[in-house]
């Protein structure tokens, strides 16, 4: 084996890759031989050997002088034409024959809209219904507990900049303002944040606590679902001025812009100099860092001057950039929670390369090139601390994601293409350890066909040469024909220094009450705690060294208490609220009729809402109010699929007093069949003024259209109205 064969690309704790092959801590190794098989052994012994077949001719080649990165690209071009079925659909791997929104929204940007515009189109293509985004199935019912669909601008995006077609254009720009137009009709507008779980997050149990219900996680803001909603506004409004439409494109751009002020000020944390993971309802930070959301903010220019802070203090493992951190110390299982997914560590790696950081890129090259060298496969996920695949709950082979991962750093990474206003621009960001030649042959943009070669490593180009001559790095994206480009890079005079981060780490467990009364908080002792803070409506009011803590007497209606527990740097998420309203201020009134005619009976005090008719109203008992503020809550059971899936979240709209006041979600609260399971909805807060007054609850197509189009359900009971003000 050559000198160069045996180069060290990156090496720790955990493993050692080498220009060749790569060799781990727990006796697993790989070796190339050439770049066109891969054999994989464990403690000597030999598992297997990958076949990796060059590009088909035409295809978007990728070759270079360190062996590995043109294996890693020709297998990842391999499992990207082996999730192509039938219709010429891109599926999300080996494991889920299907397509989904946001799997081909972040493959699609990450590269397989520039090796596959054709498939990605129809992808794409296949996520809309009736002019809107579907939302994939997911928490509670998908839509609106989950609201990321919007995450399919990117996709769409990306492949208008690669093909150029005007025709696309067209059809993202009107699916787009038809989506958002959705979402303002059916999301709460109390705030310019959107709700919604954290976006690709989705197994609930893993990320959220379990006292938070499928309606909390819907009614809490979510960062990196906040940034993609940021960019639907920002890309609408850059497609809307592609069109020649300025006045309508500035209304979009403000949005985004205020969107983008609000997320800065609500989730960037002072004291932990890093974006918060998500807010709930009532104002509680979870202080966590979500790697993806992270990226996501500062590949887009949102993050602002944040950008580097928020780049170092994204927590890191051995083996990669795990999901989130602080791992949940009570969730056991792997899948988001300790795991580490390629396709997040590939937008870290373009947040790097946005930075212009090229040792922080090296890290996430090394993570990926080694997961995919490892298992043969471009995998789901696999374990942050022990970075074996086998020790996740789900995964899955040439995952769609980690395929587009893999391919997005060469694109954008390495070689830096980039497509800015009318230019196609080259910004290639090559870490120290892998300078050399590197070529990508046959890239199609638009209607140019381009041979890239780089060579050296750094940032700074020193030369450019299109066709013999000296140039830019900078083409017009309506040039046309053959190009042949020759990039040489600047090599830094400093050393890169290793980079350093957090190291990812387990939180401690939330505390859980014991019999508390408004005059006596007590919790049960979390192992390992040293104090506990006490919070009354999202304020901190005290310190206790054991479980039991008196809190100060109070003019307030309504206090919700919350206990968090510390130990040094650790912290638990926070408790489950503690509800205390004034004696008097809650009262449950009940379903009285459904329909004027009551043509639907109430029994047992409570009443079923089917889908049709669609204009039954729920009538409830009327109330006398003093004046004030008042939060409603629905009790409901809504049993048609899983907690954790689904797509018939029920919506319907609340009227006081004949006037419509919001879109209330009844998402899955149980399993199916389980319909005496019932549970209270997110509250809708209302100002009232003294006096009588009614309330509903109706069925309106126009606001309260779910994902699922046709089942549209639920069982309610009681409505909960409490004075808070």
């Amino acid at each position: 084996m050559s000198a160069e064969q045996e180069r060290v690309l990156f090496e720790n704790e955990a493993y050692r890759l080498t220009a060749n092959g790569l060799q781990q801590s727990n006796a697993l190794s790989a070796e190339l031989e050439g770049v066109r098989h891969l054999h994989i052994a464990r403690n000597g012994q030999h598992v297997r050997t990958v076949d990796i077949p060059e590009p088909p001719a035409g295809y978007t080649g990728m070759r270079s002088s360190i062996p590995v990165l043109t294996a890693m690209y020709n297998l990842a071009v391999k499992e990207l034409r082996a999730n192509i079925h039938q219709g010429y659909l891109l599926l999300a791997g080996a494991n889920w024959t299907t397509v989904w929104t946001r799997d081909i929204a972040y493959a699609a940007a990450l590269g397989a809209a520039l090796a596959e515009p054709t498939a990605v189109r129809n992808s794409l293509t296949a996520r809309v219904k009736n002019g809107i985004i579907l939302q994939d199935t997911g928490t509670g019912g998908g839509y609106p507990i989950s609201t990321d669909r919007v995450s399919w601008a990117l996709g769409a995006w990306c492949l208008y900049q690669t093909t150029g077609d005007e025709e696309w254009l067209d059809f993202c720009t009107d699916v787009l303002m038809n989506t958002l137009e959705q979402d303002d009709t059916t999301l709460p507008q109390d705030s310019v944040l959107r709700p919604g779980e954290t976006s690709f997050i989705d197994w609930r149990e893993q990320s959220y606590p379990a006292h938070m219900s499928m309606a909390d996680i819907g009614a809490s803001h979510a960062f990196g679902t906040n940034v993609l909603h940021y960019m639907a506004f920002a890309l609408v409004a850059r497609m809307l001025r592609e069109q020649g439409r300025d006045a309508e494109a500035q209304s979009y751009a403000t949005r985004a812009t205020k969107l983008s002020e609000t997320i800065q000020s609500t989730f960037w944390s002072k004291a932990n100099m890093h974006f918060s993971m998500y807010r709930t309802a009532d104002g509680y930070a979870d202080d966590r860092v979500d790697s993806l959301a992270t990226a996501l903010a500062i590949f887009c220019g949102l993050a602002g001057e944040h950008s580097q802070r928020a780049l170092q203090a994204i927590p890191r493992s051995a083996w990669g950039t795990p999901v989130f951190s602080p791992y949940r110390s009570d969730i056991a299982g792997s899948y988001h929670n300790r795991a580490i997914w390629p396709f997040q560590e590939a937008y870290v790696l373009l947040a790097h390369a946005s930075q212009g950081d090229t040792a922080g890129m090296a890290f996430s090259m090394a993570s990926m090139l080694r997961a995919a060298m490892a298992f043969g496969t471009n995998k789901e996920n696999f374990h942050a601390e022990t970075g074996e695949a086998a020790d996740t709950l789900l995964n899955s082979d040439r995952q769609l994601w980690s395929v587009s991962g893999m391919l997005g750093m060469f694109y954008y990474g390495l070689f830096g293409i980039q497509c800015e206003h009318n230019n196609l621009v080259f910004s290639p960001c090559v870490p120290k350890q892998f300078a050399g030649s590197h070529w990508l042959t046959n890239l199609r943009i638009r209607d140019m066909e381009l041979n890239v070669h780089i060579n050296g490593y750094g940032t700074d180009i020193c030369s450019v040469l299109i066709d013999g001559k000296a140039a830019s790095p900078i083409i017009p994206l309506n040039t046309k024909g053959r190009l042949h480009l020759e990039i040489e890079l600047m090599p830094q005079d400093e050393e890169d220094a290793p980079p350093h981060y957090p190291a990812a780490h387990e939180d401690l467990p939330e505390p859980q009450w014991d019999a508390p009364t408004p005059q006596s908080l007590r919790w049960h002792a979390v192992e390992g705690a040293e104090a506990y803070y006490i919070y009354a409506n999202g304020k901190a009011i005290g310190t206790a060294l054991d479980c039991r803590f008196t809190p100060p007497k109070s003019a307030q209606l309504f206090n919700s208490y919350r206990i968090q527990a510390v130990s040094g740097t650790r912290t638990s998420g926070f408790s489950a609220p503690f509800e205390c309203p004034a004696p008097g201020t809650r009262r449950l009134l009940q379903p009285k009729r459904i329909g004027e005619e009551a043509e639907y009976t109430v029994e047992n005090q409570q009443a079923w809402l089917d889908t049709k008719p669609s204009t039954a109203v729920l009538d409830y008992e009327e109330a006398r109010t003093e004046g004030g503020t008042y939060a409603i809550r629905i009790q409901y059971s809504n049993a048609t699929a899983s907690k954790r899936d689904g797509d018939t979240c029920a919506l319907r709209e609340l009227l006081v007093d004949g006037e419509s006041v919001a879109v209330v979600p009844l998402p899955h609260n149980t399993e199916p069949g389980s319909r005496e399971a019932y549970s209270l909805t997110a509250a809708v807060t209302v100002p009232l003024e003294a006096g009588q007054h009614t309330f509903s609850l109706r069925y309106n197509p126009a606001t309260c259209t779910n994902a699922n189009g046709i089942i549209n359900q639920c069982m309610v009971r009681a409505l909960e109205l409490t004075r808070i003000s």
